[in-house]
């Protein structure tokens, strides 16, 4: 399971890519949870429905534009996220412990994040992307255990990944397990690396036009150096669903 990544002596630890995902999937959180669902009150909407609300009046407008353009900001955090779950493969001493975890960040921060996206404790509407990095991981296994023997299995393991991504409703799931993918196929050469991932993001603007910003955070991903950096691993779980939680009851208390 354990693989060897090189190490650059500058750049970005772990850590800090954290840190930096985090504060782009808070734009998002912030766009949608607070300015659409809480001062705007209109829902959960698409990036079309959300253009027409932005005709009804100037006010509206440029809330409308920021909650958009915060949207878009935020899927930087899925190259980022997917280069973290491959790091973290690649170094974990035992993946099921590794999945456990994973699993249970997903199922505790679905509550905050219905409350948060949907303004309710339990919505059928959407399930929170953690969920995505829960699927993506396990294709890593299949990529991992069968490697080049078995090209079959890992198109099967991916197709399998993203029809449950579609299923389940998982935001950004399809994106995250595709980016995944390939940045693990490619994690021997940062240029390709980079290059095929930043494809892989401009695809899913079919999904979504969102998307087509996703590609900056590949910017971010170029700098990271190879290794965890400090940082206390419960801590950094739990800030998702804190956060999620904060900018849940915020927007109840703005709708009043």
């Amino acid at each position: 399971m354990t693989h060897t990544i090189d190490e650059r002596p500058t750049g970005l630890t772990g850590s800090r890519l954290k840190i930096i995902g985090m504060a782009f999937a808070a734009a998002g959180i912030i766009g949608r949870g607070i300015i659409q669902n809480g001062i705007l009150g209109v829902g959960s909407l698409t990036a079309q429905q959300l253009l027409q609300v932005m005709s009804t009046s100037s006010n509206m407008m440029a809330l409308a534009t920021v909650s958009l353009v915060l949207q878009a900001v935020s899927t930087c955090a899925v190259p980022i996220f997917a280069m973290l779950l491959t790091e973290g493969f690649a170094h974990t001493g035992n993946f099921a412990k590794y999945l456990l975890r994973l699993f249970l960040l997903a199922v505790v921060s679905e509550i905050p994040y219905n409350l948060a996206m949907q303004g309710k404790l339990i919505s059928t509407a959407s399930c929170n992307p953690v969920f995505g990095l829960v699927l993506a991981l396990v294709v890593l296994y299949f990529y991992d255990r069968y490697q080049a023997k078995n090209w079959f299995v890992r198109i099967l393991a991916t197709a399998a990944a993203v029809a449950w991504c579609i299923m389940l409703r998982i935001d950004e799931g399809v994106a995250l397990v595709l980016v995944t993918c390939v940045l693990w196929l490619f994690r021997g050469n940062t240029l390709y690396r980079n290059f095929v991932g930043a494809s892989a993001a401009v695809v899913c603007s079919f999904m979504s036009p969102f998307y087509l910003a996703s590609p900056m955070g590949f910017l971010v991903v170029h700098f990271y150096r190879g290794n965890r950096g400090e940082g206390n691993r419960w801590v950094q779980y739990g800030v998702y669903p804190v956060l999620l939680l904060l900018v849940g009851i915020i927007s109840i208390l703005i709708r009043g």
